[in-house]
């Protein structure tokens, strides 16, 4: 009898350290340096000059040609810091203690002074990641294994996405894009963010395409003029 007690307490001792090195094997979102991440996604600034003063009106741009800068702007957020903070581009979700943000803007931006704010208008797309925990040893700037590890060990890496477009509408745009709201980031996530961005890139940059897409500039909730320097 002792010793079928002993056996059973040993196991329970394996059992609950198994179970805390698989707690052990991933780390939370907001303990991630996704300072590496956003360096890899914005391209760097090689100019050793001070960047220019962009112009400020108070005139609402109304088409695409009244823009007057393109930009690329990666803002994080760490529910170190911004727990609570409702999270850009996933419908109203806030950011846990224990996650963390990254916002990707790709964006042709008039920053407009009105009577009461200065905000910022624009036409282009957003992509989103929420960090929720990530294994251990994973490289966070090497998406495809991010997301591989999403799908294959869900237990370890809990990431979610969205995608989003701003000012845009037209039937060429339907047929490369389809917004995504709060989808795991899985190796399927990963596939659709890459096709979503080769077809608005295609529509932005082709002059043909383009002409079927209407343009109509909007203004960014989370992006603040200040973002543009």
């Amino acid at each position: 009898m002792k010793t079928s007690k002993l056996i059973i307490l040993v196991i329970l001792a394996v059992v609950i350290f198994i179970t805390k090195c698989i707690k052990d094997e991933s780390i939370q979102g907001n303990k991630l340096d996704l300072e590496k991440l956003a360096v890899k996604i914005k391209p760097s600034n090689t100019s050793k000059s001070q960047p220019m003063a962009l112009p400020v009106t108070d005139e609402i741009p109304q088409t695409r040609d009244n823009l007057t800068s393109m930009k690329t702007i990666v803002k994080i957020f760490s529910g170190t810091k911004s727990a609570g903070l409702t999270i850009p581009g996933f419908g109203g979700l806030t950011l846990g203690v224990g996650e963390s943000n990254l916002n990707a803007y790709y964006i042709e931006t008039k920053i407009v002074k009105r009577q009461t704010d200065t905000v910022v208008y624009a036409i282009g797309y957003s992509i989103h990641y929420l960090f929720k925990k990530v294994k251990k040893g994973l490289d966070i700037t090497k998406l495809p294994f991010i997301s591989a590890s999403v799908q294959l060990e869900s237990s370890q890496t809990q990431v979610l996405y969205s995608i989003q477009t701003y000012g845009i509408r037209g039937i060429n745009l339907v047929q490369y894009f389809k917004p995504n709201i709060n989808k795991n980031f899985d190796v399927e996530g990963y596939g659709v963010i890459q096709s979503s961005i080769d077809g608005i890139q295609n529509v932005l940059g082709d002059t043909v395409l383009s002409k079927s897409v209407k343009f109509t500039p909007e203004i960014l909730e989370f992006v603040k003029p200040s973002d543009l320097h």
